[in-house]
């Protein structure tokens, strides 16, 4: 069968026989099954250069040449030859490859009788693409790789794509997979058993008791290592201590003098996440050096985890002090509302007293108190005067009168955590912190002459300082205030922790960095010398600038007037009447002929086609009837929101026991990354996909859950008026969801968005990606351009955003106004300065050293002082004004932004209709947990676009579209979203033999 898919390439690499395709049948352009290579992997390898065809004609008679060719596209495309008896053909390759040669595809027939022939030109296009069979030499140097590689990963998925990036690297054909499986278990074996014994040898004989003390349960029957995996509860001074307890029985067993620098990072999230999933007593039958190494890493990575618990606890605990003392203003203000009203009645008449010349100044006192009555207005002077200096003057006041709640933590917090100074400008403070550290420690109560105050804020040195006395509850109130603010701007940081560590603990080393610089920045698109910046940036911005003058004349949408951006009503793209008619009659008859289907059948069909469901069971168990359905219910339990328990109620053949057992041990972090790539590649692979784009653009956006569970990441939503937690998705432009992640609703989304795009493992060439406001900063247009992409937000109020200049010599036309104040220009030697190191942070980003969210969150706390955030933010302007001037003057590019986010609502209406469960509430107690409920909801939502696009694909290919007056040309309006075909909530059975009929 022909494929649309072969259309659009021919049509892209401009093959004459053009119109042999496009005489077929309109339904023959549709296939039921996905096209079995990525777009542009196709259009890269199997187009057969110039040198190419003359290889090629080197052989004698058609059929000779169309097999070359065939196996010389093949070889390109999979890295290995086809299987020989019979000759592997895959259509659309041997498709593409006839309509190239202008050679029938038949003539492939007689070739595959030549075996001879077919070896022949094996070795003959070994020769002339310098390929190399995996022989013994190609084993060991791949033994050696592997080995290298499974010290920094776990999973056999990644490293197999390692092996066959490093065999494609090295001019090596694949061997068969079960090969590559089989080098690759017995060199992560040994691996391990390097890593762990690498561990153990370095405990005592104390440390490992002790390990081996966290797995005995006491008195109450729950273990300590229980207790260390339990998620830190909602912010309290109790559950402040309690986390310090964590870290005091960690700091007992004495493994933090264990250096772990030389393990990987992944790694040792990888053992922390399995120790996660154990019980005690499943640890206690591992073999020691395993064990060990098991709980070292899991007390480690716990230690820095609860460090950072402690600050995030911190932080919210000061803000609930905060909004308290603002709540009890508020309500005083209410109070005395009649009181203030009438003190400004007061005021405005001696204001117009005042004012009036007639009245003369002698006369002045006398009138007032004509207008005011005399006591009357000392009521009022005396109500000011507790207003300007009593107890609601100022919050810092009321946050003074809970100095003992904050006593309940804050010496706990102070002893347990180490601040150092990022900047020097925060030197006073990590004195402050220390001697108060000291105070608590020895009990003394009065501060010394020398108390640190440089740290205190102006509007707080009234407070703390009176007449040259330091009040010592003040002074504690303001440096825990401080230390919350400098955390956030980054100018302190606290040893061990994760997110809160060292600025430069988020990049890579030198070393590795010198050894990708240069390709790191040929993938941007930047230049890598410095030298080059000023020009090469200079030039970008005022190439936007000359385009949006060019179109200025004809542009509707935006002006230019006094007063700065004029925004009219972009109008929407709009079909015309027929056109909207015949949209009506395509949509009538797919709902007519699309099948009707329940959400348990459904996920079993796409399982049928893509065996997604393999990557949660061991190999021993993929494709087990049993298995397969247990898993398939354990997705269904957490994605709809029902839990594991009802679900087993619901199924009834499959227990809670079996839900559990899969959850505890097969729903992983990364095998539901990978069963969720497999998704997305067969959704991108599907014809009918192509209608609604190539995935080359994407959007994401936060949907927010109910969460009542009394634990730290609970924040409250004023939106929904309740505590909320978000799930933040991404999705492709042809519906494919790629990625999701969870949030809490107060962080705003900006942070995040390069997670998804950076950290997907679907084959997804995303090159242009769209928020809302929420995502957008200046920050984000830098780490875009940094990381060779487009960055194109939908920004509210986008007329009064700032935009920039770097030229002062250039003629801006209208627009001189905008940019002709001396803050409109961008600095260039503030990026020239930073620029390489701007460079090692965001290829530490693209390489998983720091998850992008972590440190973009650090950076984008920073303020103008750090020379590495202005930098950023001087790049970022660049590209937000190159963004705003495209977006005032290109429709096609609104058209394209508003699009993209409307399909992202889309999906957040679909996760609404199948996240049902417990009335879309969340209950899940820790992070893993909800990850869990986000990443199931994810996959069952490319279940189901998957399915209801390969549907819509087999009602175009069986049906009589031509016949029904079908217009195809309209595909690009439907939504595989929306049909009411598929049944999520289950099936209600009534049983008429239970109903009570009078005899």
């Amino acid at each position: 069968m022909v494929f649309l898919r072969i259309v659009s390439i021919i049509s892209e690499v401009t093959i004459q026989p053009i119109l042999y395709l496009v005489s077929i049948e309109t339904k023959e352009r549709f296939s039921m099954s996905e096209s079995a290579f990525p777009h542009e992997d196709f259009l890269l390898n199997a187009k057969l250069k110039p040198e190419d065809i003359v290889e090629i004609h080197k052989r004698r008679r058609d059929n000779n040449r169309l097999g070359f060719a065939y196996q010389l596209a093949f070889v390109r495309l999979h890295n290995r030859f086809p299987t020989q008896r019979p000759l592997e053909i895959q259509e659309e390759l041997l498709t593409y490859v006839a309509i190239q040669l202008d050679i029938p595809e038949t003539a492939v027939v007689e070739y595959q009788r030549r075996r001879q022939t077919i070896a022949e030109h094996r070795a003959a296009i070994l020769n002339y693409l310098g390929l190399r069979i995996f022989g013994e030499g190609e084993i060991q140097a791949l033994n050696s790789f592997l080995f290298d590689t499974a010290c920094r990963l776990e999973q056999t998925g990644p490293l197999l794509i390692q092996a066959k990036q490093f065999l494609k690297e090295n001019g090596t054909l694949f061997p068969a997979d079960d090969t590559l499986r089989r080098l690759i278990v017995t060199q992560r074996q040994a691996a391990r058993d390097h890593i762990f014994s690498r561990i153990t040898a370095n405990l005592s004989s104390a440390q490992q008791k002790a390990l081996d003390g966290l797995l005995i349960a006491g008195r109450k029957r729950t273990t300590p290592f229980q207790v260390l995996k339990k998620p830190p509860g909602q912010p309290s001074p109790k559950s402040m201590l309690r986390l310090a307890d964590k870290l005091e029985r960690i700091q007992a067993i004495g493994i933090l003098t264990i250096d772990l620098a030389w393990l990987n990072n992944n790694y040792q999230r990888s053992l922390t996440r399995y120790a996660r999933r154990c019980s005690a007593d499943r640890l206690k039958d591992l073999k020691e050096d395993r064990r060990y190494a098991v709980l070292v890493c899991f007390l480690w990575q716990a230690y820095r985890d609860t460090i950072d618990h402690m600050i995030d606890m911190h932080d919210k605990l000061m803000l609930r002090v905060f909004n308290r003392a603002q709540e009890d203003i508020d309500a005083e203000t209410r109070k005395q509302r009649r009181m203030i009203r009438s003190s400004l009645d007061s005021f405005q008449r001696l204001g117009f007293l005042i004012l009036d010349d007639t009245v003369p100044d002698t006369e002045l006192r006398q009138m007032f108190f004509q207008e005011v009555d005399r006591e009357r207005l000392k009521e009022q002077v005396s109500a000011a005067e507790a207003w300007l200096t009593g107890k609601y003057s100022h919050v810092f006041n009321l946050i003074l009168q809970r100095f003992h709640y904050l006593r309940q933590f804050a010496p706990t917090l102070l002893e347990n955590l180490t601040f150092q100074a990022e900047v020097t400008g925060a030197t006073s403070l990590i004195q402050a912190t220390q001697l108060l550290r000291e105070m608590n420690q020895t009990g003394k109560r009065k501060l010394p002459e020398d108390t640190p105050l440089a740290f205190v804020p102006n509007n707080l040195r009234p407070f703390v300082e009176k007449e040259g006395e330091v009040n010592k509850q003040a002074w504690e109130c303001a440096l825990l205030t401080v230390i919350r603010d400098e955390l956030r701007a980054g100018n302190v940081f606290v040893s061990q922790s994760k997110r809160f560590g060292r600025f430069d603990d988020f990049f890579i080393t030198n070393d590795k960095w010198q050894v990708q610089r240069d390709s790191f920045f040929r993938r941007a698109g930047l230049p890598a010398h410095v030298d080059q910046v000023p020009d090469f940036l200079t030039g970008r911005l005022n190439l936007a600038y000359d385009h949006f003058l060019e179109q200025l004349p004809q542009n509707s949408y935006a002006t230019v007037g006094e007063k700065g951006w004029q925004l009219s009503v972009d109008p929407a793209v709009s079909l015309s009447v027929k056109e909207k008619q015949r949209l009506e009659n395509l949509q009538t008859w797919l709902a007519e002929n699309l099948r009707d289907i329940k959400l348990p059948e459904l996920l079993i069909e796409v399982d049928n086609d893509l065996h997604f469901t393999d990557y949660f069971c061991s190999a021993a168990k993929q494709r087990e009837a049993e298995e397969v359905c247990t898993v398939l219910a354990a997705i269904m339990a957490y994605g709809c929101n029902v839990g594991p328990y009802t679900m087993a109620r619901l199924t009834g053949d499959i227990t809670y026991r079996q839900i559990k057992r899969v959850t505890d041990w097969q729903l992983t972090e990364e095998a539901q990354r990978e069963a969720l790539a497999v998704l997305v590649n067969a959704i991108s692979r599907l014809d009918v996909t192509q209608s609604w784009g190539e995935g080359k653009t994407s959007s994401s956006d936060g949907q927010r859950f109910r969460l009542r569970r009394k634990i730290l990441q609970r924040t409250y939503s004023h939106r929904f008026r309740d505590y909320a937690l978000e799930f933040y998705s991404f999705v492709a432009d042809n519906y494919a969801p790629f990625y999701s992640t969870v949030i809490e609703c107060t962080d705003r989304d900006a942070a995040y968005v390069l997670d998804g795009l950076l950290y997907n493992e679907s084959d997804l060439a995303l090159e242009e990606h769209y928020t809302d406001t929420h995502g957008y900063t200046e920050i984000n247009f830098a780490a875009f351009a940094m990381l060779g992409r487009r960055f194109a937000p939908r920004i509210r109020g986008l007329q009064r955003q700032r935009i920039y200049r770097i030229d002062k010599e250039k003629d801006y036309g209208p627009l001189a106004p905008l940019v002709k104040r001396w803050d409109r220009t961008v600095h260039m030697d503030w990026i020239c300065e930073q620029w390489d190191r701007m460079g090692q942070f965001y290829a530490s980003l693209e390489s998983g050293h720091t998850t992008a969210s972590t440190a973009l969150k650090r950076l984008a706390g920073y303020s103008g002082k750090n020379h590495f955030y202005r930098a950023n933010r001087e790049l970022g302007r660049i590209f937000k004004t190159i963004y705003i001037l495209q977006y005032m003057s290109d429709p096609v590019m609104r058209g394209r932004v508003r699009r993209g986010l409307l399909k992202g609502e889309e999906i957040h209406a679909l996760a609404r209709k199948v996240a049902y469960g417990k009335q879309g509430q969340l209950t899940a107690l820790d992070l893993l947990a909800q990850k869990n409920t986000s990443s199931c909801l994810t996959l069952i939502i490319a279940c189901i676009i998957y399915w209801q696009a390969k549907e819509i694909s087999r009602v175009i290919l069986e049906g009589e579209p031509e016949a029904a007056g079908v217009d195809l040309s309209l595909l690009e309006h439907i939504s595989p979203i929306g049909w009411e075909n598929i049944i999520l909530y289950g099936q209600y059975v009534l049983n008429r033999s239970l109903v009570v009929t009078p005899h």
